[in-house]
């Protein structure tokens, strides 16, 4: 590359807010902007409608189970595979669980619609909190040249991976003895 070439700006925004219940709305308009804005064209509606549903569950969840402990980060980016990333951090250590949803009708179905919208999710601890991410596929046609080589590193440093637990034969003897 000479000096004189450009490089596309990495697809990128994070923003943190305050975890009460109007800051869903804000999170939801600034994550289709955002996408809307890195897009050629117009972004079509159903992709538009994946990205707020997403957001908002997340963002839901942080905001009711980390409750008012601290502000919530919220990050977006497309991924070398021209997918979304949706990272939520919030300040609760507690691990995120898919539940079936209650009775009321009103709640317990976050993580089940997003389970539903995404190519997948994860959550990994950091800090004294934690983060939750999730992939939302994007068609290839929607999003600008960028650059791949720094966008897959940051990718690789922000996609919760799961602890590896490995246990020696002996452990593993115990465990099935006990």
């Amino acid at each position: 590359m000479t000096a004189n070439a450009q490089t596309p700006a990495l697809q990128e925004v994070s923003w943190t807010i305050e975890p009460q219940a109007v800051s869903v709305g804000d999170a939801r308009r600034r994550a289709v902007a955002a996408v809307a804005d890195w897009c050629p064209g117009d972004l079509p509606a159903e992709y538009a409608d994946t990205i707020r549903r997403v957001v908002s569950e997340l963002v839901t969840n942080a905001i009711r189970h980390a409750g008012q402990a601290g502000p919530i980060t919220i990050a977006v980016w497309v991924t070398p595979n021209n997918n979304l990333a949706i990272v939520v951090h919030d300040s609760s250590p507690n691990p995120p669980q898919q539940r079936e949803p209650y009775d009321d009708g009103r709640s317990g179905h976050g993580l089940t619609v997003v389970a539903a919208e995404t190519i997948t999710w994860n959550w990994r601890p950091e800090g004294k909190g934690k983060s939750v991410c999730a992939t939302v596929a994007l068609p290839h046609s929607l999003t600008r040249p960028r650059r791949a080589a720094a966008l897959a590193a940051r990718v690789r440093d922000a996609i919760p991976r799961p602890p590896v637990h490995s246990i020696t034969p002996c452990q593993a003897a115990a465990l099935s003895a006990a």
